[in-house]
């Protein structure tokens, strides 16, 4: 019997003492809050800016089918209503057998 009632005892002593710091926290907290005078204005807010938008475009802007195969190229490039623009010109290489003139081409798509 004397060992229930000690055990009982220290129970309630231990929930007194838990009490006991959780009030403490309680009191700390409480004294650690600003005190605001009636004539303060609250602080100002931070304005908040507008998240950015990512506009995303798909990499076949003119194809409006899916596949489950992939295609043998990166791109379907140039697509439809392209028109491919070259310019060329002569350019003079030097050569073993001394300096010759060659024809040189770059081309590109254009819408």
């Amino acid at each position: 019997m004397a060992g229930h009632m000690a055990r009982t005892s220290g129970l309630i002593m231990l929930v007194l003492g838990m009490t006991a710091l959780d009030l403490a926290d309680a009191q700390v907290a409480l004294a650690q809050t600003r005190y605001v005078e009636p004539g303060d204005a609250p602080p100002p807010r931070r304005l908040r800016r507008p998240r950015a938008r990512i506009r995303v475009a798909p990499a076949y802007p003119y194809r409006t089918f899916s596949t489950t195969y992939p295609v043998p190229y990166e791109y379907e490039y140039p697509g439809p209503g392209a028109v491919r623009q070259c310019d060329s010109r002569l350019v003079p290489e030097n050569r073993p057998s001394g300096p010759v003139i060659v024809p040189r081409m770059h081309c590109w798509w254009e819408r």
